[in-house]
This record gives C-alpha cells, sequence and structure tokens, in this order.
C-alpha cells in the first residue's frame, strides 16, 4: 500500500486548490470548474490584473483539499463546526485563450469557454482579469435566463462609453443590463469619490439597487440582504476592490472605506439563499500590487466560502 503524501502547499502543479486539471471545458467532469481569464486590456490605470488567475491559484493551494496528509476532502468550518464541500467534484480547467489586442476573438473564446462548461453541467468559477471579462461570461448564460445579477464592487461599471469606447472594465454591468435576459441588478459597495453622476443616475432609471459602502456599514450585512429581491436564479460577480484596501491591497484601482472580509463573505452567504446561484466570477486582482499575497489569498478563501454556502 503506497504511503499518503504531505501534500504540502510548496509541492505539486499550482491549480486551483490543487484540483485536478482538465484544459478542455467541453469534456470536464465536476461539480465546479474554475476557468482563468488573463485580459486586462480594459483597464484604465494600473495594468496587471492578467496575472490575477495564476497568483489566486497560487496563494489557493494552502486551502487544498486533502492537504497535510488529510484523507478527507473540502475544509473544516470552526465558527460552524462542520465540514463544506467534502464531496464536491472541483477541477480546473486552465485559462480562456487570450488573443492580444483583440477583444471581440477574447471575448468570444470566454463565453464559448464557459458555455461549454454549461453544457457539462459544471458550475463555473471565472477568475479575472478585469471587470471587462464580466461582460462576456454572462453573455454564455443566455439559455439560462431571465435571472439576477448581483454585482459586488467599489465602482458601479456603469459607463455607457469613453470617447467611443463601450467595452472596458468601467462599463461591464451596463453592457450586461442591456442584454434581455437579465433581470434585477443589485449593486453594493459602491464608493469613492470618482463614482460618475451620469452612470449612477443611469442605474437607477434601470431601476436597479445600488448599495453603497456606507449604508451596508450602517445597517448591516442582513439589511442590506432584506433589500435584494428573492429571484429564482442570480449570476455574482465580485470585484475585489469591493473589500478595503487596508486588506485587499492588490488591485488595480483601490478605494478606501470598503467591506470587511467577513461583510463580504456574509452578504456572499446570504445571496445563497436568495435564489439558485448559477455562477460566478472573480476580478481585478493583481498580484503586482501585492507582493505578500493577502489579496490572492482572500480571493481564494472567498470563493471556496461562497462554494460552501452553494453546494452546503
Amino acid at each position: 500500500m503506497p504511503e499518503p503524501r504531505l501534500n504540502l502547499p510548496i509541492t505539486g502543479i499550482a491549480s486551483f486548490c490543487k484540483a485536478p486539471i482538465c484544459l478542455d471545458p467541453a469534456a470536464v467532469e465536476a461539480d465546479v470548474a474554475i476557468l482563468g481569464v488573463p485580459w486586462d486590456e480594459g483597464t484604465g490605470f494600473r495594468p496587471g490584473a492578467r496575472f490575477g488567475p495564476r497568483g489566486i491559484r497560487e496563494y489557493s493551494v494552502r486551502y487544498a483539499f486533502g492537504e497535510r496528509g488529510l484523507t478527507v476532502g473540502g475544509y473544516w468550518d470552526v465558527e460552524a463546526r462542520r465540514r463544506y464541500l467534502e464531496k464536491i467534484r472541483l477541477a480546473d480547467c486552465g485559462d480562456v485563450d487570450i488573443i492580444y489586442t483583440d477583444w471581440q476573438r477574447t471575448f468570444a473564446n470566454i463565453t464559448a469557454a464557459v458555455r461549454a462548461l454549461l453544457a457539462r453541467g459544471a458550475f463555473p468559477v471565472v477568475l479575472g482579469g478585469d471587470h471587462s471579462i464580466t461582460f462576456p461570461v454572462v453573455q454564455a448564460y443566455a439559455e439560462q435566463g431571465p435571472f439576477g445579477l448581483l454585482h459586488v464592487d467599489a465602482h458601479l461599471d456603469y459607463t455607457n462609453e469613453v470617447l467611443g469606447v463601450r467595452i472596458a472594465s468601467g462599463s461591464p454591468i451596463k453592457r450586461i443590463s442591456e442584454l434581455p435576459f437579465v433581470t434585477r441588478i443589485t449593486q453594493v459597495g459602491i464608493r469613492g469619490i470618482r463614482t460618475r453622476q451620469d452612470a449612477f443616475e443611469d442605474s437607477l432609471r434601470r431601476g436597479n439597487l445600488i448599495v453603497t459602502a456606507r449604508e451596508l456599514h450602517e445597517q448591516g450585512v442582513p439589511a442590506i440582504l432584506e433589500r435584494i429581491p428573492r429571484l429564482d436564479r442570480y449570476y455574482v460577480t465580485v470585484d475585489i476592490d469591493a473589500l478595503d484596501p487596508g486588506i485587499a491591497p492588490g488591485t488595480s484601482s483601490p478605494e478606501p472605506d470598503g467591506l470587511t472580509y467577513r461583510q463580504l463573505r456574509d452578504l456572499l452567504r446570504g445571496m445563497a439563499g436568495k435564489g439558485r446561484i448559477l455562477g460566478m466570477d472573480l476580478v481585478e486582482t493583481n498580484p503586482f500590487l501585492d507582493p505578500i499575497g493577502l489579496t490572492q489569498s482572500l480571493a481564494a478563501s472567498t470563493i471556496l466560502e461562497f462554494l460552501a454556502a452553494i453546494f452546503g
């Protein structure tokens, strides 16, 4: 009988949580499929989010299932006194092929890859990349609609266009709002003196719910969850800059007075009870701006705790 492996984080290939690798989304056999999108050509400030998928994977090995000689899967939650994700089949499907400077072909690749995962019955978890990648991800869900969108972010990302540019990191939620199969949009964590008045008013005119970071701080997560409509289905997009830069500095456009990790975790946990979650992405992690990896670790643990709530 072979000797059990210790499987320390420093060993092996850095797939997400050391999950098995399947580079063909059309052949994956898993409950949850990780897909990287290393694209940041939509950003207008500090580049580097293209290395987000790699950085998140690198630090996710700290949470590898079966790590340190354990034979059980998932993780044990000390607060809940229970194990999560023990029987969930997790696979890492690598990265979408990126065609530099060609957003049309790249975005088509993103949509095709996510659509292939959905056809296999897998729950897609997409690692960005800047926030522009959320638009082609959501386009893959056309046959899953109608559904709502939860958008957790410091920024509205609702700019219609800038000098004719309509596809960028400041526009994905506006573009998603134009898709006929997306119904209610809720935007949580919004803050900062760079918020555009025209984008804010445009979002409200559509009937979107906007919750500022200050409202969340003062009212608390349970009160905010009561304001979010209960729908049959939701897609969730999380920009890591929703968190306060004091705990998540590795992002291109940080804003002060952000969410705590507990607030983000409890918000996502609560959303799992508001309707079926169809998929998620986590974007704007920039490893170049966080050499000690705190942001990357928070990104990985956010995904795992949200998956625990969805599949718990």
